[in-house]
């Protein structure tokens, strides 16, 4: 076999020298080459053959081709060596970029599974807690329920008369029971929120009867620690629009906790300022109290942290109060400031928008909500009002907690309702089989058969499906609400429930002409 090779940046090899030598890379494709000199093959072809010189690394392509005689025979093979350097490197670019985009996939497919998991975990974590939170929330509020519903039939003097003294002790009882009703709401007003489940009812409230009743629930705790409480009203602002519950929330949240921090014989405030220049209302809610370090003021308004001090060991709480505040005063569209010395007190503000009194009054029709009065609210109407609803159909009360049930059975009885109690779906589905009843109250969290299960199959009885059911639970969780309404409920209300309300609310249920179902 004679051939003939230009390598670049290769000395021209001598002749004779043995061509697979000089081209390793041919051997294993001897057989090509002789099919080219037998002229079974036009051609035979080698890329990418690199061979490193003094210009570097080049990349070659082989041309093997038959090398004719003048008679057209064939006399050999003609080797022709291209430099395809420029095509090489860049093929070997792609080449890595491929690999390196094969590897960016790779750790992308192993990210997305890492956070799989976690948002697996996530899911877990909040169905664990939202569990944890109404187990927490069923726990505490089944026994205020009776708690609350008791003192109020005791302020009604349905037992017999009571002296002043004693009605003074049962609105004690009453308010520290609503205290602590409002302890388990703030968590379960904080999952709302996180949930984005939770809405404001903001109406025009008088500044005044906000403040009176805020500072009428904290009087015993500054009373018991002979803490001055003061109260400074700017005389130009007299309304405000926001959710009067939620803002008495606030400022409880802020006034306990000046209280609680603060020494006896100190001094606790709340100071209301009006500056229509900035459009803004401030309550300003100070203490003469311990005080906050400045490495602390970060910490204060994340859910579940405490400060770490001899007070805070003295007074454990939930630390979901200051965190509470900052995101209701967020949806309210305000904001929350805090300045402190340490040893010499605090100060925490809430800015509200304000337009100033005649403003708001003209934006709002001069409309302003009396609901700062709690006494009206949860006072019991007089017995002759519910005459007309109590000579309907007797009331089914299907509750398993049974100091709730003889509560209720109380309230009922004594406005002339006939009351028949069940402790269980299936023993109200038997009542309700032997005599059909006008109204049905029934519990969400039964043993047994629960309260959604019990109200679907009611909606599903031809017998049943028209009657009246009021769902009265513990649950107040995101969209509890929603799945009560949905089984078929008429009506869904959170225990503890004032009793003037759920008297008004089968009143009305009953005695509706024109009953709508899920308004």
């Amino acid at each position: 076999m004679a051939g003939h090779a230009a390598l670049l940046d290769i000395p021209e090899p001598p002749v004779g020298q043995a061509l697979l030598d000089l081209l390793p890379e041919l051997y294993g494709n001897e057989a090509s080459l002789e099919a080219v000199l037998a002229g079974a093959q036009e051609r035979f072809v080698l890329s990418d053959i690199n061979r490193s010189g003094p210009a570097g690394v080049r990349y070659l392509d082989l041309l093997t081709l038959p090398k004719h005689g003048a008679d057209g025979t064939i006399e050999g093979l003609i080797q022709i060596v291209t430099d395809v350097t420029e095509r090489g490197l860049r093929e070997q670019m792609l080449t890595q970029q491929r690999n390196e985009l094969q590897l960016l996939k790779d750790q992308v497919l192993r990210q997305n599974v890492a956070l799989a998991r976690m948002n697996a975990d996530l899911h877990r974590a909040t169905r664990l807690k939202d569990e944890f939170l109404a187990g927490m929330s069923h726990e505490v509020r089944t026994p205020l329920t009776a708690i609350l519903g008791i003192a109020d039939l005791m302020r009604a003097q349905l037992v017999g008369t009571l002296s002043p003294e004693q009605l003074d002790m049962v609105q004690r009882i009453n308010e520290s029971g609503r205290h602590l009703l409002g302890l388990i709401n703030d968590f379960l007003d904080l999952a709302k929120i996180e949930a984005g489940n939770f809405k404001l009812e903001p109406t025009l409230i008088p500044v005044r009867l906000l403040c009176d009743s805020s500072l009428r629930i904290i009087k015993d705790l500054g009373f018991k620690k002979r803490i001055t409480v003061e109260l400074e009203l700017d005389p130009q602002a007299n309304f405000v629009r926001a959710d009067m519950q939620r803002m008495r929330q606030m400022l409880i949240n802020l006034l306990s906790n000046a209280i609680k921090f603060t020494p006896t014989g100190g001094k606790v405030g709340l100071k209301v300022e009006g500056d229509q220049a900035t459009q803004a209302i401030r309550f300003t809610v100070w203490d003469t109290g311990i005080g906050i370090s400045p490495e602390n003021l970060d910490r204060l308004f994340h859910p579940f942290v405490q400060i770490e001090n001899e007070f805070q060991q003295q007074h454990k709480g939930s630390g979901l109060g200051l965190a509470l505040v900052a995101q209701l005063t967020e949806l309210h569209g305000g904001g929350l400031s805090v300045s402190s010395n340490v040893g010499e007190g605090s100060q925490f503000t809430i800015s509200l928008p304000w337009l100033g009194d005649e403003q708001e009054k003209q934006a709002h029709n001069g409309q302003f909500s009396e609901a700062g009065n709690e006494q009206t609210m949860l006072a019991l109407p007089p017995r002759e009002e519910h005459a007309r609803a109590a000579q309907s159909a007797p009331l089914l009360l299907i509750e398993d907690h049974q100091p709730t049930a003889q509560m209720l059975n109380d309230l009922f009885s004594h406005y002339a309702y006939n009351v028949l109690i069940a402790q269980s779906g299936e023993e109200a589905l038997a009542c309700m089989r032997e005599s059909l009843p006008g109204l049905v109250i029934t519990d969400i969290r039964l043993h047994g058969m629960s309260g959604i299960e019990l109200i679907k199959q009611m909606r599903a009885s031809v017998a049943l499906q028209n009657i009246p059911i009021i769902a009265l639970t513990t649950l107040a969780m995101p969209g509890d609400r929603e799945r009560c309404l949905e089984a078929g409920a008429d009506r869904y209300q959170s225990k503890p429930v004032a009793l003037r309300d759920l008297l008004l609310l089968v009143e009305e249920l009953l005695t509706s002409s024109n009953y709508t179902k899920n308004p």
